[in-house]
């Protein structure tokens, strides 16, 4: 029998924590701080709301529908071949042979071999890349920024992060991050203690390990938060930040700072990765989704503010700079502490808390491959786990590595700049987090939202979604935006033009799969918005 989930709060904790823990608060502050500021917080916020929250209700819907894996889903509601299955698989096939003509040959192979997948296997292409190869490759990097936060807690509470400056903060950070001057050994072992941490808690299960893991840390976070948006506001200069980071400049954007919010956006809520679509497979039909998926963006979005709000005013108060890239918590929140009494007892709590809440993000990425192997492999889940953890190893050991360029690895970084064109990231941990996020994500999404929209369709789409929803879903979403009370409904009443239901089938048809699309051709160089 299926493991579901014990309360409704677990679940929507466990779905927010899968990004809260470090796609927020190490993750977008740092893309904040290199796409301008305010300007770009007003973008990303629209790629949640007209991308991110309708694909959002499509895996959660998917999911519940099916009680299945990623790949099992898409096999189970509709056959895994069809013809827009096969139309896409053609497109992109005939979209990689283009790209070789021109000598892309790391996008035209990648394209290819994707369209191939398709043709061949039809929509589970789809779950296997979102629910095992997304998942693994994030992990694999991701692991190695959980064990720099493992390192930083050991070091806070021995008293060596005593930095009060940038020059400072990197001498410690550069040999964390370059693994470099005896680092080596410690950076891959706190990132394989990661990954044995996240799968611990994978193994007690659904209940006794994700959801009540959740409980405990998500809301011990935002306490944190809120201590730490106290006390950078109370430094000197910390309201130059704050300007900073709300006051919009829009000359600051340009078309890569829209792929980076939609790919952020992607991360944030942990779409197409298959973690909502797992997850949705463990709710009930009693499940109000669409509730659950407000929940879950709100509670998303104001950790990604409230994190900005906690850096920022600290990054301008001591003068750091704020586009520092990956390392800015390592970087300015422990030279904020310093500033504290028992600075030392300050950093260490911290970081024990990133190091925690660090772990329902790696956690959430792990139960992908896991419910995979369990389900479409009929393996059982201690095989599964170390089977997953096993193949992101290989992964993770060479991101420790080669975190910051590719000195460890010179010949292959020389065979990817000949296969990419020069498009190449600075480091291993750039490349695949561009990867990830920046193309099997969007292709991913894109997909999803076909299948949901056209294949599966949003009628039978809707019909799901309303199992344990109000009917007011289908009564005028304007009128009660104005405060008109107008239920609507589904059961054999009028569905309102303007009604929620309405909207969402019209935005997850038409213009979620066009703006996700548009961006993917756009990361892959079909079509270019800037010189």
């Amino acid at each position: 029998m299926r493991e579901h989930w014990g309360s409704r709060w677990g679940f929507i904790l466990a779905v927010a924590g899968s990004a809260i823990g470090l796609g927020n608060i190490w993750k977008f502050p740092f893309i904040c701080g290199m796409n301008g500021g305010g300007a770009f917080v007003i973008l990303y916020i629209l790629c949640v709301l007209f991308v991110g929250f309708p694909l959002l209700l499509a895996e959660l819907t998917l999911g519940r529908a099916a009680q299945r894996s990623a790949v099992g889903a898409f096999a189970k509601m509709t056959k895994a071949k069809t013809i827009f299955a096969d139309g896409l698989g053609v497109l992109l096939v005939a979209l990689g042979v283009i790209l070789l003509v021109f000598k892309y040959w790391g996008h035209g192979t990648f394209c290819l071999t994707a369209g191939i997948s398709l043709l061949l296997f039809g929509w589970k292409t789809v779950g296997f890349i979102s629910g095992m190869v997304i998942p693994v490759i994030i992990t694999g990097y991701y692991a190695v920024i959980g064990g720099w936060t493992l390192i930083y807690m050991c070091k806070s509470f021995l008293g060596q992060l005593n930095f009060n400056d940038q020059t400072g903060a990197e001498a410690v950070m550069g040999p964390i991050a370059s693994a470099s001057n005896g680092m080596m050994g410690w950076v891959i072992a706190s990132s394989i203690l990661f990954l044995l941490l996240c799968g611990g808690v994978v193994f007690s299960g659904v209940q006794k390990g994700i959801e009540r893991w959740s409980k405990v840390l998500m809301p011990m976070l935002f306490v944190l938060l809120i201590v730490l948006i106290c006390r950078g506001l109370s430094l000197p200069g910390a309201m130059k930040g704050v300007k900073w980071f709300l006051s919009p400049d829009f000359s600051k954007l340009n078309a890569d700072s829209v792929i980076a919010a939609m790919g952020h956006s992607f991360f944030s809520l942990s779409l197409a990765m298959g973690i909502v679509l797992t997850y949705g497979s463990y709710l009930s039909k009693k499940e109000n989704i669409v509730q659950s998926a407000v929940s879950i963006l709100v509670l998303d979005t104001t950790a990604a503010l409230m994190a900005g709000l906690a850096i920022f005013p600290a990054v301008f108060a001591m003068g750091f700079k704020e586009t520092s890239g990956p390392v800015l918590i390592y970087e300015i929140l422990p030279a904020a502490f310093n500033q504290l009494p028992a600075g030392w007892l300050w950093n260490g709590l911290f970081f024990m808390m990133i190091s925690v809440a660090a772990l329902t993000s790696g956690m959430s990425l792990l139960e992908p491959p896991v419910r995979i192997f369990t389900d479409e492999f009929k393996m059982k889940r201690s095989p599964a786990i170390c089977l997953t953890l096993f193949m992101i190893l290989v992964i993770t050991v060479a991101c420790s590595i080669s975190m910051a360029n590719w000195n460890n690895f010179p010949r292959l970084h020389a065979f990817l700049l000949k296969v990419w064109n020069n498009d190449l990231s600075g480091s291993m941990f750039g490349m695949l987090d561009s990867f990830a996020c920046n193309w099997l994500l969007p292709l991913c999404g894109f997909m999803l939202a076909i299948y949901v929209g056209w294949t599966w369709g949003a009628r039978k789409a809707l019909k799901e979604l309303r199992e344990g929803t109000s009917p007011a879903i289908d009564g005028n979403l304007w009128l009660r935006l104005a405060g008109i009370k107008d239920e609507g409904g589904s059961g054999g009443r009028k569905v309102s033009l303007f009604s929620f239901s309405v909207i969402w089938g019209f935005f997850i048809r038409l213009v979620t799969p066009i703006l996700v699309f548009i961006a993917f051709l756009d990361v892959i160089g079909v079509i270019k918005f800037t010189a």
